[in-house]
This record gives structure tokens, C-alpha cells and sequence, in this order.
């Protein structure tokens, strides 16, 4: 740091002379003026006020500005300097894979709104990251949890009300379906449905159209078909039951008397069980007219149980 130094020194006892005082406060403000890093206090006027230069050699008062502003550069200022509100707008120029971090060592971390036109990463592949959704009611939340590889939607109670894990899908929370748009749902599996309360539902007719030689009613086709026989002697398997479970099929023939068909257990030509009939005889059909028939199975389909429940509806 530089030294201060004055053209006169006086000890006690002498006399000092003004003009000789004059000179060294001459060498004070020479030294205050060109010495780097030397400034003088009345320079600033108030708290968070900065020192600034307004041109080469030359600094003046930048006086503070307003809570939350910005320093930002000016040029058409005195200082080059001025305060002023922060701006808002979109991040541009973000090279794909770039991370953006919101984050604060001290208070809380911002809010930025987003809006992404394009596909999104989060996290790489083989090494994802957790992202949390939240709503505007506290504890509402849906999270993708990376390491458990599963979507979960939580209520305000606490509780998972939806999961999707590796796949599969759990509601533990009531499930409504609303609007007039169908709900579909396949790939069930042969899997079990418990304590289902059924109300106004229908089921999938499969019509099979006029047959004259052997085929299958297939039970993956519907548990209600037509049929209509137009001549021949033939059996007809009742394929596709349930392994190890009750199945029951309804049938609406028309004109089944036409022909002579003989139903089985599996497929026509395989060889199965003929139907079981009530007194050990399958009823007469009605050659021009419907018949009503129902077939259970209580062992997966080794076995088949005939039942008409009703013939000669004509």
C-alpha cells in the first residue's frame, strides 16, 4: 500500500506557518486523489450505495437501488450502471444433454415455470433420476420413482391411490369411469376379479354364422354365440374353457335340427367327451325354428354339462 507523505513536518515547540500547512494538505489531496485504492467516504451517502466510474480516472455515487433490482449494465447511464427489475423470458440456446439446476444454498429454492415443446430426458438411460409432481392441495403428489421402477399417484391421506409397477397396475383407491366413451380392457390373463358388484352390464354376442360341417365354439370368442345349421351329420367342440374352472356357454341355434350336430368336450376332431344331457339324451332340435341351449363345465372343460333352456322358439 502506498505511503503517505507531506512536504513539511513540524516537532514541538515550533512554529507553524499556514502557508506551510496549506502545502502538505495540498499532498493529502494529491495522495487521496491518485493513489489506487483510496476513496473517499462522502463518496456514498447510504446503505448499499457503489462506487462507480463515470469515466476514465473519474467515480461517482451509484445510490442503492430497490429491493430485489438487478445491476445492470447501461451505456446511456453515468456511471455505464443502473438498477432495475429482473427480466423474464425463455431460456434459449440449451445444448441437448445440458443440465438446468434450480437450486439455492439459502432459502428456498425458486419457482420456474417451464414450457417444453420438445421430447424430455430425465436422468440417462440406466441411471434415472426421481421426479415428483405436486398439485395445489398438499400431500397430492405423482411420483416416478426410479429406483423402484414404478409410477405412484398419492392421495391427500397419505395413501398410494394408484401404482404402475414394471407394468402392472394397482388402485387402492376407488376407481371411477365416467363419460359415454367405451372402457376397454384386455389382457386380464385368465386372472381373477374379486368382490366385483355388476350393474346394467351386457355381454359380447359372437355370431357364427351358417355352418354345414364341423368347427369349434371357441369361449375366447364370448360366452354368448349364434349359429345356424343348414344341413349335415357333425360334432361341434366347445373349445377354450378356463383350465381348472367353472366356464358355461350360451348358445342360440337356429334351425340346429336341420342337421344332426353332436357337441363335445375340446375340439371336434379331438376326441373329447360327448356332452352330458339330462337323462343321458341330447333333446331334439328344432329344424326350423330357435333353440336355447347352455353348456357348464365345472373341471376346465374335461366334462360339459348340456342343459336346453328352450327349444322351438319359432
Amino acid at each position: 500500500m502506498a505511503t503517505l507523505a507531506v512536504t513539511n513536518t513540524f516537532s514541538a515547540g515550533t512554529t507553524i506557518v499556514a502557508s506551510e500547512m496549506n502545502t502538505n494538505f495540498d499532498d493529502i489531496e494529491a495522495f487521496v486523489n491518485t493513489t489506487p485504492g483510496v476513496v473517499q467516504v462522502d463518496i456514498v451517502d447510504a446503505k448499499g450505495d457503489i462506487v462507480a466510474a463515470s469515466a476514465a480516472d473519474t467515480v461517482s455515487r451509484l445510490a442503492v437501488g430497490t429491493d430485489t433490482y438487478v445491476l445492470t449494465a447501461d451505456s446511456g447511464e453515468a456511471t455505464g450502471l443502473k438498477w432495475a427489475a429482473p427480466t423474464t423470458g425463455d431460456v434459449t440456446g440449451v445444448a441437448a444433454g445440458t443440465n438446468i439446476d434450480v437450486a439455492s444454498a439459502s432459502g428456498p429454492v425458486p419457482s420456474v415455470a417451464l414450457a417444453i415443446d420438445a421430447a424430455v430426458d430425465m436422468g440417462t438411460d440406466g441411471s434415472g433420476v426421481d421426479v415428483t409432481f405436486h398439485s395445489a392441495t398438499a400431500g397430492d403428489n405423482m411420483l416416478w420413482d426410479a429406483s423402484d421402477e414404478k409410477l405412484v399417484i398419492t392421495g391427500t391421506d397419505g395413501a398410494n391411490a394408484l401404482e404402475v409397477a414394471d407394468g402392472n397396475v394397482e388402485i387402492t383407491d376407488t376407481l371411477t369411469v365416467t363419460g359415454t366413451s367405451a372402457l376397454n380392457v384386455t389382457g386380464f390373463s385368465d386372472s381373477v376379479v374379486s368382490q366385483a358388484q355388476m350393474k346394467d352390464y351386457a355381454e359380447t354376442v359372437n355370431a357364427l354364422g351358417s355352418k354345414s360341417a364341423a368347427f369349434n365354439i371357441d369361449f375366447e370368442d364370448g360366452n354368448v354365440q349364434t349359429v345356424t345349421i343348414s344341413s349335415g351329420t357333425f360334432n361341434i367342440g366347445l373349445t377354450n374353457s378356463l383350465a381348472s374352472h367353472s366356464n358355461s356357454v350360451t348358445i342360440l341355434g337356429t334351425n340346429l335340427g336341420a342337421g344332426t350336430p353332436s357337441f363335445v368336450a375340446g375340439a371336434h376332431d379331438g376326441g373329447g367327451n360327448a356332452v352330458v344331457w339330462a337323462g343321458g339324451t341330447a333333446p331334439t332340435y328344432t329344424a326350423s325354428g330357435t333353440d336355447v341351449l347352455c353348456f357348464t363345465t365345472f373341471d376346465g372343460g374335461t366334462t360339459f354339462y348340456g342343459f336346453a333352456a328352450g327349444l322351438d322358439f319359432s
